[in-house]
């Protein structure tokens, strides 16, 4: 699997209205796959540091949007000093 570090915060920020989106959102996804299309061999590249070392960080927010009052939490985890896993959730 290639991660798009590059477009991962806002495809997370554009996920959030896929159940009712509007044209807005349709013309920021052509312009993220557009995005894309221009630059296919911009991957993320993991390289070897010498030593296995796993680390994990995590964070919330409480009500961090005034607007809906939800709170956000999302968490990374790096292998070798190179990213494995990250996640947001609102």
């Amino acid at each position: 699997m290639v991660t798009r570090s590059d477009i991962t915060f806002i495809v997370g920020v554009l996920s959030r209205f896929m159940h009712k989106p509007r044209e807005a959102h349709w013309s920021a996804a052509l312009r993220i796959l557009a995005y894309i299309k221009s630059c296919p061999r911009k991957d993320m590249v993991y390289k070897k540091h010498g030593h296995v070392h796993i680390s994990g960080y995590s964070d919330s927010g409480y009500v961090g949007d005034r607007g809906d009052r939800k709170s956000t939490t999302g968490y990374c985890s790096f292998v070798e000093g190179n990213l494995a896993t990250s996640r947001s959730k609102k």
